[in-house]
């Protein structure tokens, strides 16, 4: 497919920072501009080199890819639908580590240091955050976010729209249903069924 001329990044917070100077480092895209629904922060540069644009003139804009640069699981994947009919790029820095074997869908990110073993596949919208593990075989459901430094063992499957905390550790082989949420740290050393809040060694249910 015919690399587009522009990436549009929407989302003007940190998160769209940090996919900005990704997408610089990888060089892929001749400009790169962002854009945010607020547009009290569609002014100026959101990096040097990078001018924020308002929504409807980055929307206008043609030869253009898209990439949806939000934290949140639930804003990701509804911007992301907004989005339909558009092309829409996966970022990966040039300092992760990505095997040619692994599956990487439509509007991810994999930051910088991160890793991502053979078969490993990262559903639409996924993001693996910097010094994150996604081990063999696993699989990383649409919109979940692994947190800096988090780590998914081999074979574990993780469901939609999970958040796993910076720190935390899945063992191999568990499962991780939509909707959880992993604080920091936590270690989930059993399959989790039930969504909601877990924290602590071993994870356990907060709320």
């Amino acid at each position: 497919m015919k690399q587009a001329s522009t990436l549009v990044i929407l989302g003007a917070g940190g998160h769209g920072k940090v996919v900005a100077d990704a997408a610089l480092a990888r060089g892929a895209w001749p400009r790169v501009v962002a854009t945010d629904r607020n547009p009290a922060r569609c002014r100026g540069e959101l990096l040097p080199g990078v001018i924020l644009l308002p929504l409807d003139a980055a929307l206008a804009l043609p030869d253009a890819d898209f990439h949806v640069a939000i934290g949140s699981a639930e804003a990701r994947e509804r911007e992301t639908e907004l989005l339909s009919g558009r092309a829409l790029a996966s970022i990966v820095h040039p300092g992760a580590t990505v095997s040619p074997h692994a599956v990487i869908e439509a509007g991810c990110f994999v930051a910088a240091q991160a890793v991502v073993a053979p078969s490993a596949v990262l559903g639409r919208g996924a993001i693996v955050n910097h010094g994150a593990v996604v081990d063999h075989d696993a699989q990383v459901g649409a919109f979940t976010h692994v947190a800096p430094h988090a780590a998914l063992g081999g074979e574990v499957h993780v469901g939609r729209g999970v958040l796993v905390g910076a720190g935390a550790k899945v063992l191999p082989g568990l499962r991780i249903c939509d909707g959880v949420t992993l604080g920091a740290g936590a270690v989930v050393l059993a399959t989790i069924g039930e969504p909601g809040v877990y924290a602590g060694v071993p994870a356990r249910r907060v709320r």
